[in-house]
């Protein structure tokens, strides 16, 4: 089918944008024969680069178009939103269409987004949003949910689920739900209400194979290679085969240590590559090179990365980009890379397909995340073929990946919402924006959900619901009486703050301790690394005689005492407060690799665990406001500008001004000066030495004083007339 037969059928501007894709893919045309175009709610299943998200662009575009409504465009990563969002703006604001992001401050309307007609958000900031009311959410007319197998995601999944739950019975719109191959689709197209597509066609072909150190088996779909590249390290060996090929690979590792590893291998061996601009950039982007940003740079010199969550999100676009520029041949990165932005190479190279967990020990992983990763495989446009290339140690082994993943079928998706911690949060939720208003509306709801689709009449989901509406009521979150269920005002805003009900009495039961107390810093850190939305540090026998020296010295101060060492509660009071003096450590202005060396945390990790931290200090700092707790207020705002910049209090009036981060501040402080008065009066030499003529010039100007630059000569110095 050539898009030219459906041109009546469509916007003339949305046509005009599509007329050169010319043939329509598979997947398309069934789309299409499926109601695509007559506003029928589609369930798409098809590879990787198959052209599924086309078919969500035409639903949304058109209903825009047309006047029909808005649309959300659901992703499950903040980095694939943001990827998404400057595609579309190219593609579709030339056409008339708003496009816009929604990814960030969780206790925000985004009142903005009322003037926009596309919205690409994470699952979690929309519920956020309906939570808060957001009045144009009736005004949507297509719900796009991009990767709906997170469903089966234990972390993700219930999120998404409750949240499609709750636009199905709001909305009367065209859901487009977009997948990989899944084992049991009819049955989630069935709950969806939507029509099932399904088509196994690739724009680039995929041979799968086995590589047993020799050569590549790739069974009845070629012809085997031989590899003639000597290593120790079968996943080595493919790596520079594939360099020498002229080609680019990704290498899936099971661990973040892993990654590293293999890329200093391989980088060790290919050393023809000279990528000395990005390796540059790569060490230069924290203002402190850690350890690992000058591995990271020495590996990417030579044409090879590592991406994984414990880099910052400069330094992943940076990789990301120099592979798709070509700079950067080979990526040694973690599974999480072939769900999230849309990076193909020539080889998917997976160096286990086994994972360790401390219940099971090492087990296969899912053949759903082989297919995610296999997915990656072949660069549409550039190749005619892609290779997916496991590795195996033994012919048993060789065998059980034949059997299990390349001729496998993907697992059913089950949901994961029967989980108390999910529960709490959503029934507060439902009730706190007026969406549910009795206890059987609750329990309906729950009915509605993929789980009640799949376990229709379940008693135990019944007696949790139940339950846990008693303890939100004994939280003081709701009331009642025989008919109706409602929100207190603390429980309304609980549910904004997007905090699991228990976690939120923790900090209020924390909060009513530090009201008559003495406290430091430490008492508030603890007591936000005493609850589910910060993951905890693991505590090691290593750390034992620091933690018992830091806990004698720090008792007094914590709002949540430590239980007895013999009780099932200490092995979890010992990570929260090894939690909490990382979090201190960080504003004692520890560097990246202190916190590395001590703690086995990364820079990337290290922002995201500072990121939670100013979260739950701000549902502190709202939860005081309601109590009336105001001593506690000016405290807990000064740690979270500590915890945010890393510093120690005495830098709090240096860091107000605009471009000085920790260690300029630090710098500061040590040539004397302590505040902003003395900042003012200081010679514009002594602080261009200290933060740099240009940050300089802005510190002047922010303290009201004008710094006239009157030419550049050597060294970048300036010469400047008086101020």
């Amino acid at each position: 089918m050539h898009v030219r037969e459906i041109k009546d059928q469509l916007p003339e501007k949305l046509y005009c944008e599509l007329e050169g894709v010319g043939e329509l893919r598979p997947c398309q045309q069934k789309a299409i024969g499926a109601g695509l175009l007559d506003a029928k709610s589609l369930l798409v299943c098809s590879p990787t680069g198959s052209g599924k998200t086309l078919v969500a662009e035409v639903a949304a575009i058109k209903n825009i178009l047309e006047g029909k409504g808005k649309c959300v465009y659901i992703v499950p990563l903040k980095s694939l939103a943001t990827e998404k969002f400057e595609e579309f703006k190219t593609k579709y604001e030339k056409l008339g269409v708003k496009v816009a992001i929604s990814i960030g401050d969780l206790d925000s309307t985004d009142p903005w987004l009322a003037e926009k007609d596309f919205i690409i958000t994470v699952s979690e900031k929309l519920d956020s949003l309906l939570r808060h009311g957001c009045p144009w959410i009736s005004q949507v007319a297509t719900v796009v949910i991009d990767e709906i197998h997170l469903l089966n995601d234990p972390g993700r999944g219930p999120t998404l689920e409750i949240l499609i739950t709750m636009l199905k019975n709001i909305l009367n719109s065209q859901f487009i739900a977009l997948s990989a191959t899944i084992g049991n689709p009819k049955e989630l197209a069935a709950w969806l209400g939507a029509e099932f597509v399904e088509d196994s066609w690739r724009p680039v072909k995929l041979y799968e194979g086995i590589f047993d150190s020799k050569e590549i088996n790739f069974f009845e779909g070629k012809g085997n290679i031989s590899i003639n590249e000597k290593h120790a390290e079968p996943a080595v060996q493919l790596a520079i085969n594939t360099m020498n090929g002229g080609k680019q690979a990704l290498v899936f590792c099971a661990t973040k240590q892993s990654a590293e590893a293999m890329a200093e291998k391989i980088s060790k061996v290919n050393t023809n590559a000279q990528q000395i601009d990005l390796a540059k950039k790569i060490l230069h982007v924290l203002p402190k090179p850690t350890v690992q940003c000058r591995k990271l740079a020495k590996s990417v010199l030579r044409g090879v990365a590592f991406h994984h969550a414990g880099l910052v999100q400069k330094q992943k676009s940076l990789v990301e980009t120099s592979f798709r520029n070509g700079a950067v041949k080979i990526i040694c990165c973690t599974p999480t890379l072939a769900a999230g932005v849309n990076l193909p190479a020539f080889r998917a190279i997976m160096k286990s397909l086994k994972r360790y967990s401390e219940k099971w020990g090492y087990s296969w992983i899912p053949v759903l995340e082989y297919k995610q990763m296999t997915g990656r495989a072949g660069r549409p446009g550039m190749e005619e073929f892609g290779e997916a290339i496991s590795i195996a140690s033994n012919e048993d082994e060789a065998r059980e990946i034949y059997d299990k993943y390349i001729c496998g079928v993907p697992e059913e998706i089950d949901s994961k919402l029967a989980v108390e911690p999910v529960l709490r949060m959503a029934i507060l939720g439902l009730i706190a924006s007026g969406f549910c208003k009795a206890q059987d509306s609750v329990i309906k709801f729950f009915e509605d959900t993929f789980y009640g689709f799949q376990y229709a009449n379940d008693y135990e989901i019944k007696m949790k619901i139940i339950k846990i509406l008693q303890k939100l009521k004994d939280y003081n979150f709701i009331e009642s009486n025989a008919e109706k269920v409602y929100p207190t005002y603390l429980g309304k805003r609980v549910a904004e703050l997007y905090l699991d009900p228990e976690s939120a009495f923790t900090l209020i039961n924390g909060l009513n301790v530090a009201n008559t107390a003495e406290t430091q810093a430490i008492s508030y850190l603890h007591l936000i690394s005493s609850v589910i939305e910060i993951p905890n540090l693991k505590s090691r026998k290593s750390d034992y005689e620091f933690m018992q020296e830091k806990l004698i010295e720090y008792e007094q101060f914590l709002l949540i005492k430590p239980p007895s060492e013999f009780s099932w509660e200490y092995e979890d009071f010992q990570d929260a407060f090894k939690t909490a003096l990382f979090f201190e450590d960080w504003i004692s202005e520890r560097t990246d690799d202190e916190l590395m060396e001590k703690y086995k945390i990364r820079p990337g990790e290290i922002r995201t665990k500072l990121a939670n931290a100013d979260w739950m200090l701000y549902a502190c700092q709202e939860i005081s406001r309601i109590l009336n707790f105001k001593d506690l207020i000016s405290d807990i705002m000064k740690l979270r500008v500590r915890v945010k910049q890393g510093i120690k209090e005495e830098l709090l009036p240096i860091v107000k001004l605009r471009g000085i981060g920790r260690f300029k501040a630090r710098r500061m402080f040590r040539a004397g000066l302590t505040n902003l008065q003395k900042i003012k009066a200081a010679n514009y030499q002594l602080l261009a030495e200290l933060v740099g003529p240009r940050t300089a010039v802005r510190v002047k100007g922010q303290l009201g004083e004008k710094v006239e630059v009157l030419k550049t000569v050597k060294k970048g110095q300036l010469e400047l007339s008086d101020y």
